[in-house]
């Protein structure tokens, strides 16, 4: 047994266990992800990282909700420093979501993506907290003098459509173009 870990080895340990976990799954998705490997990379025994984390679950899960948080400071910021109107949010978000559907297997993985993480409403707690991150957004709005007609409500619902829609993109297939010039007519009529 090796010796034990200082409290500063552990937070960079974790740091770095996580970084190359996000790494794997965003290049192999979760179904092909395996902890052996990742304690090969990490140096670390099977046991080592038992110490951190329950399951890759648990560590995929912590990643995702980090992710989320790094993503959502970087839309505020975004929003009240480049002055992005809700025309101009919903265009590049979607814009954004074909791109990150397409290439990243951490926002359509197959056991919980980042895009169910950030958009969908399906629980309680995930609703409450979309709901609340769609008010900071309104709030950087409404201090710029934009006034939104639609309700918090519609909005979360308008980025989970969008996520629906893009995730899906290859699914529907030839149609996608009218379907999201559809979708994005009576979006921006909302706002």
């Amino acid at each position: 047994m090796g010796r034990p870990y200082t409290e500063e080895e552990r937070a960079e340990l974790k740091i770095r266990i996580k970084e190359l976990a996000a790494d794997m799954f965003i290049q192999q998705g979760f179904k092909e992800f395996r902890i052996q490997q990742l304690t090969k990379q990490a140096g670390i025994s099977l046991g080592g990282f038992y110490t951190f984390y329950k399951d890759k679950e648990a560590l995929y899960e912590e990643i995702l909700r980090d992710e989320k948080n790094r993503i959502r400071r970087k839309i505020l910021t975004i929003i009240e420093e480049e002055n992005q109107t809700p025309n101009d949010f919903f265009m590049d978000l979607a814009k954004v979501l074909l791109d990150k559907t397409t290439s990243n297997k951490f926002y359509t993985n197959e056991y919980s993506s980042l895009l169910e993480t950030l958009v969908w409403n399906d629980d309680p707690v995930t609703a409450e907290d979309n709901l609340y991150f769609i008010r900071q957004i309104r709030k950087i709005w409404a201090d710029k003098g934009i006034d939104i007609s639609a309700s918090d409500e519609e909005l979360a619902s308008a980025v989970a459509m969008l996520a629906i829609l893009c995730t899906n993109k290859e699914k529907i297939g030839a149609g996608f173009d009218s379907c999201y010039q559809v979708i994005e007519k009576l979006l921006l009529d909302q706002l």
